[in-house]
């Protein structure tokens, strides 16, 4: 197969063709490849396979929302090639037996390729590292969340060890449960989780990696724009910290939230300086990674129980091309918080850039594509889109996993 048109690289975009054999990027050349099938991208931009390092397909045990099959149908109808799965399951991914079934699943029914996170507990803390050739990287969640992990903020440090030890990343959502139990007072709405229990919370994991400077952290769903400052001061001390920026916090505002009770996450929605912040962040290289905490929740869930998430990998590429036209993020910025950086957090010396000898993961996106989002064309099992309605400047073309075009022409292939 060859694939040519305008690449993304670390300098800008590129004219090129892409030669692809037995799954893997051959050649990359000016032109005169020739293959059994071309794609010529015309006005389409070609990047780096999108990895989102942050989702929740909800397999094994919430298979009425979501399961590795149609979660992986959305991810290709996004521009994601891979992905990375988060640990908190019916059965929580806290042992080696639960990541080795979870994994085997995954490989069965998944288009995209899965990773998976082991979650950090108090009851498995010194046995995190048997984990370590099942799994990508390590979860804490430093408040109550779906699925009833928690790891208490006194061993935070000791995790950080124990997962550099095992030459593992740790994620961690930051919200301090004190702050939140304070700020709540029963009450409902965003006030209950408010920006101080992220900002506390992200404090303490500074001040955890700092007794631990080997390890790398990375600050799961940045939403303040205070957090993207605390992040950059740490790795401006000589710390390894990383923050994502999930699609919902850089598109919506805490207004949005206020109007739209399918809006309500973990963390909420900020303020518009917040969001901007972000997108600021994201633009400058301070947010490390583009993700979207893919949340999928039935809609009775959400309109009865008030359930907390959302789902977006339907929505990856209208997001990207949206940041792109609307946002000033330069596409070189998108491949490498969508690609390159997650790639290497994640260990994935085969992916992450277009060149010789990488897995042929490709997301083509086609920037000047109005589309709508409209809940009969989505491929998440929930079924609904916190984007329902709105129209996006354009949408992926093409999703190539390794080698094999899954999504053609916008169309899934049979």
């Amino acid at each position: 197969m060859v694939v040519a048109g305008k690449v993304v690289t670390r300098s800008g975009l590129s004219e090129a063709e892409i030669g692809i054999s037995e799954g893997r990027i051959a050649e990359v050349r000016k032109q005169g490849l020739a293959g059994e099938r071309t794609i010529r991208a015309g006005r389409a931009v070609i990047f780096p396979g999108f990895i989102d390092i942050h989702v929740h397909m909800r397999e094994p045990g919430w298979e009425r929302k979501e399961d590795f099959r149609t979660g992986s149908e959305a991810a290709l109808h996004g521009g994601v090639t891979a992905v990375a799965d988060m640990p908190n399951n019916p059965r929580p991914i806290i042992d080696s037996a639960a990541a080795k079934e979870k994994s085997a699943m995954a490989k069965r029914k998944s288009l995209v390729d899965v990773k998976i996170y082991g979650g950090v507990v108090a009851e498995n803390l010194r046995r995190i590292g048997a984990m370590s050739p099942l799994v990508v990287g390590y979860k804490a969640y430093l408040a109550k969340s779906t699925g009833g992990l928690v790891l208490p903020d006194g061993m935070l440090a000791e995790a950080l060890r124990l997962a550099a030890e095992a030459a593992r990343p740790l994620s961690m959502h930051c919200e301090d449960q004190a702050v939140i139990d304070a700020s709540s007072g029963g009450r409902s709405g965003s006030d209950e989780r408010p920006p101080s229990a992220e900002v506390a919370s992200v404090n303490k994991a500074v001040s955890a990696l700092r007794k631990v400077p080997q390890a790398t952290g990375n600050v799961c769903h940045a939403s303040t724009g205070e957090t993207v400052a605390l992040v950059q001061s740490a790795r401006a001390g000589g710390l390894h910290l990383e923050c994502e920026a999930a699609l919902h916090h850089l598109y919506f505002n805490r207004s949005a939230a206020q109007k739209n009770r399918l809006l309500k996450t973990n963390p909420p929605l900020r303020a518009e300086s917040d969001r901007m912040a972000l997108l600021e962040g994201l633009k400058e290289g301070k947010v490390s990674f583009l993700v979207t905490d893919h949340a999928p929740h039935l809609l009775e869930e959400k309109e009865t129980e008030g359930a907390s998430g959302v789902p977006g990998l339907d929505d990856y590429a209208h997001v990207v091309t949206w940041l792109i036209a609307k946002g000033g993020v330069a596409p070189e910025s998108i491949a490498k918080t969508a690609a390159e950086n997650p790639a290497r957090f994640l260990g994935l010396q085969d992916r992450g850039e277009v060149a010789v000898g990488k897995v042929a993961d490709l997301s083509i996106l086609d920037l000047k594509a109005p589309e709508t989002v409209r809940a009969d064309e989505l491929r998440t099992k929930c079924g609904w889109s916190p984007y329902e309605g709105r129209e996006f400047p354009g949408r992926a073309r093409w999703t190539i996993v390794g080698g094999r075009e899954l999504l053609s022409d916008g169309e899934l292939a049979a």
